[in-house]
């Protein structure tokens, strides 16, 4: 008995036409996106939304910890006679007496003078009650105060790190090159997020003048208006989440064990959340254009 082999088999139809191919499908292999564990997810919802978010500890270096507070500040600039200059370099981490950490100009000329000034969130609480202080999330809120009617000018913002401006006097044009965002004056607020540098990790004592070192090797977020109708203003608010270690009198233990205890580092979380810090978002009264989202 012969056996029949199935490769002999025609692959012809009976009317003599060849039998038509089937198609093949070829499946990819899919990469598994790497996923933050619950603290650092937590920290990562924190950075990409500083007012909305639940206050949790930093995914930062070392044994250190403290108590969480969030603190704000609101203050306009360019709103005087013949002002219509301004620029805001806030750099959170930086906390000290000589109000170096936010320095602020409202100018009538082509020229910025860059001073010190007080409008830190939290900064007089923090004097009275912290030995030590750092930044665990921030954000800058801008909103143009004039009429629609003489809305003109730009504005330039990013993030950038403490040592871009010093107390000193500069051209706008020399400021606006070095920030990565640029648009018209917005008609309604805008609000950039800031991120931590390496530096941030460590507590700054607020009661002390910050060294011009330690100052320019933090974080900051920095804005430049010009050419905007004299007088008509701009409100910045300021929003920080701080950790910081109490005073000794205050009644307060040092919690040292109050950190977050995450197998991934800070690297992991910044660039999870690179997409949606590193825009400008557009916030109203009527709706909320956010970032994109944190996914959970």
């Amino acid at each position: 008995m012969v056996k029949s082999n199935n490769k002999n088999r025609s692959t012809k139809k009976p009317n003599g036409k060849a039998k038509p191919k089937q198609a093949r499908m070829i499946v990819r292999s899919m990469i598994p996106r790497r996923i933050l564990d619950a603290p650092a997810m937590a920290y990562a919802r924190l950075l990409s939304d500083p007012c909305g978010a639940s206050l949790t500890h930093p995914i930062y270096a070392g044994s250190e910890g403290g108590i969480l507070i969030k603190a704000e500040s609101v203050f306009t600039i360019m709103n005087a006679a013949g002002q219509t200059y301004g620029a805001v370099h806030w750099t959170p981490g930086a906390i000290g007496t000589g109000n170096t950490e936010l320095l602020v100009a409202s100018n009538s000329l082509n020229t910025l003078s860059m001073t010190a000034d007080a409008n830190t969130p939290g900064k007089v609480f923090l004097a009275a009650n912290a030995t030590g202080v750092r930044c665990v999330a921030a954000c800058m809120q801008v909103t143009y105060l004039g009429t629609e009617l003489n809305r003109a000018g730009t504005i330039a913002i990013g993030r950038t790190q403490g040592s871009l401006v010093d107390p000193i006097s500069l051209t706008p044009g020399d400021l606006e090159t070095a920030l990565e965002h640029f648009s018209r004056c917005p008609d309604s607020t805008v609000e950039m997020r800031w991120v931590p540098a390496n530096m941030d990790q460590s507590f700054t004592d607020p009661n002390v003048a910050t060294p011009a070192q330690e100052r320019d090797r933090k974080s900051a977020i920095t804005l430049l208006s010009q050419g905007l109708t004299a007088a008509s203003g701009l409100r910045i608010r300021l929003v920080a989440i701080y950790e910081y270690q109490p005073r000794y009198g205050t009644g307060i233990a040092t919690p040292s064990s109050a950190r977050a205890t995450s197998s991934f580092s800070l690297d992991d979380v910044l660039n999870y959340v690179q997409k949606a810090t590193n825009v400008v978002t557009t916030l109203s009264a009527m709706y909320n254009r956010r970032a994109p989202a944190i996914e959970l």
